[in-house]
């Protein structure tokens, strides 16, 4: 009978833990503070190279 209990609370908490990292990582959880970290990089969007101003000349001889 203990083994049936075990298994039960097992399967208990790893839907707890399945349900809180989905929450975590979805940013459900930011409104508590909590939430994986914001990565942003504004200026790598700045470096890109737009292809319509490039022109390619011939190489010289």
């Amino acid at each position: 009978m203990k083994n049936n209990s075990f298994w039960r609370n097992t399967a208990w908490v790893l839907l707890a833990v399945n349900v809180f990292f989905g929450l975590w990582s979805q940013d459900g959880l930011r409104v508590l503070g909590w939430g994986p970290k914001v990565v942003q990089e504004p200026q790598r969007e700045q470096d890109q190279v737009d292809v319509e101003l490039l022109t390619l000349k011939p190489k010289a001889p």
